[in-house]
């Protein structure tokens, strides 16, 4: 296989990696060993004046990349380098399965989208959730729009999508996708890092200002402070207004800021649990609750949260997608230390069973080889 993963290079490289960092060059690894040869393609934001402006009010409908600015490289490194397969990481790249499959081109590659999640399911959660007045008649417009654009595109262009969770692959074979291959995480078990945990240390590290993740930890914190813990909570991430402000707003929360690999490394050493509540569906799946796996830290999570996940259901401190049992399992967690061993070796075993790029890498060839077998677009 001959492979071109076509890419925004700030979606791979960052000073402070984030979700979106990690899961590229998660896809990125398994492509690496499914591929005999596989080349790059980088593509940038548009810096047209109508990009810039439909962007600033959040209207930019798939339209972040100005496609035909590519098509004369792109299609000649597609010949030049006789590409069989593209990998289309993100799909808001989507509008580049048209352009490969309406060049003209001795073969046509077999187009594959890595999914980092699909728009419209964030539309709808921040549309019912937050939206009042005229925009959210606005809103009801674009998730509209989005939606029939993201089915379009697949139904015409694009020969596979890689999700993150199975939530995902159920939402992309109503898109029209009928066989959907889903990438679990991969946890790297090569980490060691000696912790001392501290009696009522939690941490949790996130993007603060995505809906999903503001609107739970306010939640929460509320809840908190009417249960009365003993405990604090570290919260690293940006930006940094808005953990500052829940450090403000709650008097057990710590805000530590952005922080490098190696400083939340050093951080996390006295965490005695990492949470994760996810109350609501959201795009993609949790991220950083892959480095709280490597580390060793048991989790308090919900079912939302851990999805895209290979998890044991019996984990203990697992909560429903709701902030009262979520609670429950952090006071359980506060009240019996002494069966820290017992999450302990919960959180090792659901490490040490997860898939490693190798088993995963073989799957993605199976799956490739049943499209190769297809007509062409």
């Amino acid at each position: 296989m001959k492979a071109l993963f076509l890419y925004n290079p700030l979606d791979l490289d960052a000073a402070i990696p984030g979700g979106v960092q990690i899961c590229s060059r998660k896809f990125l690894k398994i492509i690496k060993l499914s591929s005999d040869e596989l080349y790059y393609f980088g593509v940038n934001y548009s810096k047209s004046l109508l990009f810039r402006f439909l962007h600033k009010i959040n209207f930019d409908l798939y339209q972040a990349y100005a496609v035909k600015r590519y098509r004369e490289k792109l299609v000649s490194v597609l010949i030049e380098k006789n590409i069989t397969h593209v990998f289309i990481n993100k799909a808001e790249l989507i509008r580049f399965s048209r352009l490969i499959k309406e060049s003209n081109l001795p073969n046509k590659p077999k187009v594959i989208i890595m999914s980092h999640g699909n728009e419209s399911g964030d539309l709808l959660g921040d549309l019912t959730n937050a939206s009042k007045g005229i925009l959210k008649y606005a809103g009801i417009f674009k998730l509209g729009i989005v939606l029939y654009l993201e089915s379009h595109f697949r139904k015409r262009y694009v020969d596979l999508v890689c999700t993150m969770s199975l939530e995902e692959s159920a939402i992309e074979r109503w898109l029209g996708m009928n066989k959907p291959f889903f990438i679990p995480q991969m946890i790297d078990r090569n980490v060691r890092i000696d912790r001392n945990p501290t009696v009522g240390i939690y941490g949790y590290v996130g993007t603060l200002d995505h809906v999903p993740n503001s609107t739970a930890l306010n939640m929460l914190f509320s809840a908190l402070i009417k249960a009365q813990l003993n405990i604090e909570i570290r919260i690293a991430g940006q930006p940094a207004e808005v953990g500052k402000m829940l450090a403000s707003n709650y008097p057990f929360v710590s805000y530590l800021g952005p922080l490098s690999d190696d400083e939340l490394q050093k951080e996390i050493q006295t965490w005695s649990f990492f949470i994760n509540p996810i109350f609501n569906y959201s795009r993609g799946a949790s991220m950083k609750l892959a480095k709280a796996i490597e580390w060793e830290i048991p989790v308090i999570t919900t079912m939302a949260g851990r999805r895209g996940y290979y998890w044991n259901d019996n984990y203990t401190l697992q909560s429903e997608d709701n902030v009262v049992d979520f609670i429950e399992k952090i006071k359980l967690a506060n009240g019996e230390l002494h069966s820290y061993s017992t999450y302990f070796e919960q959180i090792k075993l659901i490490r040490d069973n997860s898939p490693d790029a190798e088993k995963l890498s073989s799957e993605l060839n199976t799956a490739l080889s049943i499209i190769n077998k297809t007509p062409a677009n």
